[in-house]
């Protein structure tokens, strides 16, 4: 088990050295407000990243497009090695009920991070076959607009119908639609709890759990962690805003409770498990979300890496602490699927 791993947020006396060289790395590199947006996409898809997580033999992926409200949503969908229905696996767009009801497993939806300019379900392939592996779950990676070309939202609407189609129609996939919970990184935790915050509004169903991997839970950018590490810790401060500029329709709505959580009526939202890094400039705003949820009523479980960066987690294939946090939060998703495991 990691040894600096707390349930506060606070930082380690220094980096862990495998997370100090991705940070060092990141810091050459042109940085992305240097740039404009197609460029820094198209670097990133060029570059890779030689530290994502292992790969997991027999997870079978498929590629969908969902059609809802109009629009094409593109998604993956990963069924871990238990899974054996040939007919979900062949791709069939229909099952009947009562195999789906033999074969049927939970499900997460994935929101990647990227600061919802960057990022694609492509370059979180690894991330999510661990997931559904370890969690023994179908895991459902979307492929959501990306800004500008939408903004906040647009992006928010395109979740949440997403979201509702699963409960509507996961079955055909194999999924157990009373248990399908949502979950991402960074951008991708903050577009979860909007699909949570959604659903309160629309009197839909909640998630049945939140995983939250360093999430993004205030836009104005007002705690002290954003100063403390506003750079050479991987994220910097002139990114998020670089981030924040492009997703946004106006400055204003940065205050916004669906687009700032830290601002919003919690109390009926899913269960949580909130993941920090010590060293992020997000650590505060996800410890200070961990605690409105439990102050709400909302169950609540907030675990910081204190000697780790930003986005450890898609780095897992070179440092440790990812794969345990990935473990960690699949061990969270099995006790949220399975309530007689707590």
């Amino acid at each position: 088990m990691h040894k600096n791993r707390v349930d506060a947020a606070r930082r380690s006396d220094e980096l862990e050295v495998m997370a100090a060289k991705v940070a060092e790395s990141a810091a050459q590199l042109k940085q992305i407000q240097d740039a404009p947006v197609q460029e820094t996409r198209a670097a990133r898809a060029e570059r890779g990243n030689p530290f994502a997580p292992p790969a997991v033999e027999g997870v079978k992926m498929i590629e969908s497009s969902i059609a809802h409200d109009g629009i094409q949503t593109l998604v993956r969908r990963y069924y871990p090695t238990s899974f054996s229905s040939p007919s979900f696996l062949s791709g069939s767009a229909k099952t009947s009920k009562s195999i789906a009801g033999k074969a049927a497993l939970p499900a997460l939806v994935y929101f990647h991070g990227g600061g919802y300019v960057l990022g694609d379900v492509a370059q979180y392939d690894t991330l999510t076959q661990q997931l559904a592996e370890r969690a023994n779950c179908i895991v459902i990676s979307v492929d959501y607009t990306l800004a500008p070309e939408a903004k906040s939202k647009q992006i928010f609407a395109e979740a949440f119908s997403v979201y509702r189609w699963l409960c509507e129609n996961g079955s055909d996939w194999g999924v157990d639609t009373s248990r399908i919970a949502v979950g991402g990184d960074s951008a991708g935790g903050n577009l979860s709890i909007a699909v949570g915050l959604s659903c309160k509004a629309a009197h839909v169903r909640q998630p049945c759990f939140q995983l939250l991997l360093y999430p993004v839970t205030d836009y104005t950018m007002s705690f002290p962690s954003i100063e403390e590490f506003s750079s050479g810790y991987f994220l910097t401060k002139a990114g998020m805003e670089w981030f924040r500029t492009h997703f946004l329709e106006n400055a204003e709505r940065a205050s916004d409770p669906m687009v700032s959580p830290h601002f919003a009526d919690v109390a009926g939202l899913a269960p949580a498990f909130v993941v920090t890094a010590g060293f992020d400039p997000l650590r505060d705003e996800g410890e200070a979300f961990a605690r409105k949820l439990s102050a709400a009523g909302v169950a609540v479980r907030h675990v910081c890496y204190t000697d780790m960066i930003h986005a450890f987690v898609s780095f897992a294939g070179g440092i440790e602490a990812g794969l345990e946090a990935i473990e960690e939060s699949a061990m969270e998703l099995r006790k949220a699927f399975s309530p007689t495991l707590s």
